[in-house]
């Protein structure tokens, strides 16, 4: 006579693991796509096949009895196991395949994976990618995500990163804001001045190497926001100088509607990198966009060092020229707030 092993049902263990991780009927059945009945009818009928109790249920809510949680325990490794083999097979067999999740912050989404996307998707016929674009809050995760390509390290546990590499900041305000304030002549001068401040960024001070010595500037704003975009429309507008990200400004700096300092002399601590799921073996999709972004991003950092590095000197003989005919104008103080016209 065949013996009637629960176990071997897969259906009501994975239905018990999914109890046994959420302690609810109702939140299990949510994830399964079924009714709570249906979640608690197998469960009473694994435990009659098995024998034994896995569930304690009470007013309270639902506890794992200490052969349920060995059940539990039992349950994770072989499953883990069984995840193992289908990504190998399937990585082997189709390579790249099914949907990629990536969440990154609005701006890098914008100007930096949105141009390279195309190019990854182009040689994976069966691969489609899905792109969430999150606040650059660090606890803001979508659960479902396969990549998260950050600058903040997320909350969740059990995640591995990659380097991406640095993130190159600039120095910059409209030529408005120069004509009207001045323009600072040395880093430490920008105390004095109106700085847009974003309140998500890491280190709250503005980096600069000075001489020798690398050196924080405290500065203070009237205005401030976690949003690059707004910092950067506020900068157009003449409220004062930003701190953000290269990419962020390419155009703005390309057309002159905003003017680069300090070039040679601002630092970027910043690091951009890719987050994603701790396992033995990752979907070739995972591992293939998290190479592709390594090599693409380091492509795209080596031309800006190239450019950075054919800068010379931090202020060209135009803007000297510029310096001379402001420097009657008082700098603007942490008082002086209006709008530049």
């Amino acid at each position: 006579m065949a013996l009637r092993a629960a176990p071997r049902d897969l259906n009501k263990l994975n239905a018990f693991v999914r109890v046994a991780e959420r302690r609810s009927f109702t939140k299990a059945a949510a994830d399964l796509r079924t009714t709570p009945s249906v979640v608690s009818k197998h469960m009473k009928e694994l435990e009659e096949s098995l024998g034994f109790s896995l569930l304690n249920r009470s007013t309270h809510g639902l506890a794992l009895t200490d052969a349920g949680e060995g059940l539990f325990q039992n349950c994770l490794q072989i499953l883990a196991k069984l995840d193992d083999y289908v990504v190998e097979a399937r990585n082997l067999q189709k390579g790249p395949y099914g949907t990629l999740r990536v969440q990154t912050t609005s701006e890098y989404a914008q100007f930096v994976l949105t141009p390279l996307l195309s190019k990854f998707v182009k040689d994976r016929p069966g691969l489609r990618i899905q792109l969430y674009v999150a606040t650059e809050d660090r606890n803001s995760v979508d659960e479902g995500s396969d990549v998260i390509v950050t600058s903040n390290k997320p909350s969740v546990p059990g995640l591995i990163e990659r380097d991406l590499g640095k993130i190159r900041h600039v120095v910059c305000a409209s030529p408005a804001y120069f004509k009207r304030f001045g323009r600072p002549k040395n880093p430490e001068d920008l105390r004095e001045h109106s700085c847009l401040v974003n309140l998500g960024a890491t280190p709250k001070g503005w980096p600069f190497q000075s001489a020798s010595r690398q050196i924080l500037v405290e500065v203070k704003s009237a205005l401030s926001s976690n949003s690059t975009g707004v910092l950067i429309q506020m900068a157009q507008q003449g409220y004062g100088i930003i701190r953000v990200p290269h990419y962020a400004v390419k155009a703005q700096l390309a057309s002159k509607a905003l003017k680069a300092i300090f070039e040679g002399a601002t630092l970027s601590p910043e690091r951009m990198r890719a987050y994603f799921s701790k396992a033995k073996h990752l979907p070739a999709k995972t591992t293939d966009f998290i190479r592709f972004l390594q090599s693409s991003i380091a492509s795209i950092n080596t031309d800006l060092s190239a450019q950075n590095s054919s800068i010379g000197t931090d202020i060209s003989a135009a803007d000297r020229s510029e310096i001379a005919c402001t420097a009657d104008a008082a700098p603007i103080g942490y008082a002086h707030r209006g709008r530049v016209g």
